[in-house]
């Protein structure tokens, strides 16, 4: 009994913690795409330009002011960035967002290394409407 026991807990464990990360992969991104909307709206709602700032160093993104940043996971990193300005010290890049509803444009890749394999999603910021696209490389 003992086991099998352990027999089931060597496959299961595994099982449950590739479950984990998968919901920290989706809850990462989403809280990505909330906040550039947040960025995009609340530039237009105060008519003044925000930053979307991505910390590389604290493997963090927030927008600038705001009250909260959200931490990557630890099996998470930003990968290729594209657009956006590094901030005087290069620890940080910046994306803009303006009272117009448009932004600076650009990119960013987020790379998951789970149980499971390597994940990639690139999230496009529409240098025009402010949207986010998302889009998973395989």
């Amino acid at each position: 009994m003992l086991v099998i026991m352990a027999m089931a807990s060597v496959l299961v464990i595994p099982s449950i913690r590739s479950g984990t990360q998968q919901r920290e992969v989706r809850r990462t991104v989403q809280r990505f795409v909330a906040a550039a909307r947040a960025g995009s709206s609340q530039s237009i709602r105060q008519r003044k330009r925000i930053g979307l700032e991505l910390n590389l160093q604290g493997r963090s993104f927030g927008v600038v002011g705001g009250s909260r940043s959200v931490r990557l996971p630890d099996f998470a990193s930003f990968g290729d960035i594209s657009g956006g300005y590094e901030d005087d010290d290069g620890t940080s890049v910046v994306f803009d967002f303006y009272p117009t509803g448009a932004c600076s444009g650009g990119s960013v890749e987020l790379v998951f290394d789970t149980v499971a394999s390597r994940q990639r999603y690139t999230l496009t910021l529409d240098p025009l409407l402010s949207t986010v696209g998302v889009e998973e490389d395989r």
